[in-house]
């Protein structure tokens, strides 16, 4: 299993990070595509974290935001109205909202586990805080915050995170086996 100080991407391959910020916008588009308002910020935002050095994080948080909603209303014919951009910026604001919290999590000693599950509860309830609360000035339906739809969400950033951590495993283990290939032999 991998240490915590060796989870994060750093700049060991330069490229990798900037790899793992375009499939975090790549995912994001994909998940948007799939799950349209229920795309998994909370999942993309603990992972994002978890893996990538803080500024990389919000890069890959805002790209997958500005993604998902390109993808949203160019694609999915979201409404053109003042409420759905509202709501668009509300979701962008809990995305970053999730991030904070997740890494705020990552800054207390614990195990890479336990940090990990850490910053993805304390990011879902960062995210889940922030859409309820543009509730009190944005509309919204009745059952938007049911147990049902807050478990779904739940299920579905779940879901999503532990896909997104095996890629990053996957990643994480094809580098290294690149890196302990012998090199070349030089004349």
């Amino acid at each position: 299993m991998l240490e915590r100080n060796q989870f994060p991407l750093r700049p060991v391959i330069p490229g990798f990070a900037v790899a793992w910020v375009v499939i975090i916008s790549g995912a994001s588009v994909a998940l948007s595509l799939v799950f349209a308002c229920v795309t998994p910020f909370v999942a993309l935002a603990a992972v994002s974290a978890v893996a990538l050095p803080r500024r990389m994080a919000l890069t890959a948080v805002l790209l997958a935001w500005l993604a998902n909603q390109m993808v949203g209303y160019l694609l999915l014919g979201y409404p053109q109205t003042w409420d759905s951009y509202a709501w668009g910026l509300a979701i962008g604001i809990a995305a970053f909202a999730s991030l904070a919290a997740a890494l705020g999590v990552l800054r207390l000693a614990a195990g890479l586990s336990v940090a990990a599950a850490g910053a993805f509860m304390a990011g879902f309830v960062a995210y889940e805080g922030v859409l309820f609360a543009a509730t009190a000035v944005l509309p919204s339906g009745e059952g938007a915050f049911s147990a049902s739809v807050v478990a779904n969400v739940l299920l579905i950033n779940s879901l999503a995170a532990i896909g997104l951590i095996c890629l990053h495993a996957g990643a994480a283990a094809g580098r290294a086996l690149v890196a302990s290939q012998p090199g070349p032999a030089l004349p």
